[in-house]
C-alpha cells in the first residue's frame, strides 16, 4: 500500500484539475456574448456603430488564444491602423486566418443592432 505522503501529489493535481473544470464555466458566464467596442473618437464619423465583438462567433479559439496577449480583458479602443499593422482584430484578420480588416466593409463590424428585434 502506498504512503499517505505518495498519495498526496496525485490527489493534489486532481483538486487542480476539478477546480479548474468547475470555473470555467462560470468564467465564461461572467463574460459578455457580445460586446461593443469603444470608439477613440466619438466624433470621428458619428453616424458608424462603435465595432461589435461577438464572443459566441469566435468561441473555438478559446480565450487564452486572445487574453492577455493580443487584448488586455478592459475596454479599450483602437484604430484601424493598429489593426492593419497586426495589432489586435488585425492579429487574425489578414486575409490568411480571417478575413482582411483592410478589405471588409464596414457594416462586417460596425452593425447596427435594433433595439426592438425579437
Amino acid at each position: 500500500m502506498p504512503r499517505p505522503s505518495a498519495l498526496a501529489p496525485r490527489w493534489g493535481g486532481l483538486l487542480a484539475i476539478a477546480i479548474l473544470l468547475l470555473s470555467v464555466p462560470v468564467i465564461g458566464a461572467a463574460f459578455p456574448g457580445s460586446l461593443r467596442i469603444p470608439r477613440l473618437d466619438p466624433t470621428h464619423m458619428p453616424g458608424l456603430p462603435s465595432a461589435l465583438f461577438s464572443h459566441r462567433t469566435h468561441g473555438t479559439f478559446g480565450c487564452y488564444a486572445c487574453h492577455p496577449s493580443t487584448f488586455p480583458e478592459a475596454a479599450f479602443g483602437f484604430t484601424h491602423d493598429d489593426m492593419n499593422r497586426g495589432r489586435y482584430c488585425g492579429r487574425c484578420h489578414d486575409g490568411g486566418l480571417a478575413f482582411s480588416v483592410r478589405k471588409a466593409s464596414c457594416d462586417s463590424c460596425h452593425v447596427q443592432v435594433n433595439a426592438n428585434a425579437h
